[in-house]
């Protein structure tokens, strides 16, 4: 049973000078969905990971480094997350993203 969003302030608040992440789907080795919250200047630094993965902008804006070269994205814009190449994020105003990561994904 899923449970709808109407308000993502109140599901997962932006607070000041922070980063947050709720959960809201894990198929252990498939599919999971994360919800972030960044205040203005908050960044994720830059990583890899074994599996592709998505950002997807719901409100707020933010900048999604993939390989070095970052890309302004606006509410409903995404940006793929090919694995083995370095990414981050960062919130150039307070922003709700979702991150799906395609953790059973082969060959992408």
């Amino acid at each position: 049973m899923t449970t709808a969003i109407s308000n993502l302030q109140e599901t997962l608040p932006v607070s000041p000078g922070a980063i947050a992440s709720r959960p809201l789907l894990d198929l252990p080795g498939n599919t999971k969905l994360v919800l972030f919250a960044m205040d203005t200047g908050q960044e994720i630094s830059a990583h890899t990971t074994p599996f592709p993965a998505q950002v997807l902008l719901l409100e707020g804006s933010i900048s999604v480094m993939v390989d070095g070269a970052w890309t302004d994205l606006e509410p409903g814009d995404q940006k793929t997350l090919p694995k083995g190449l370095a990414h981050g994020v960062r919130a150039s105003a307070p922003a709700h993203w979702l991150l799906t990561m395609r953790r059973g994904a082969k060959g992408e």
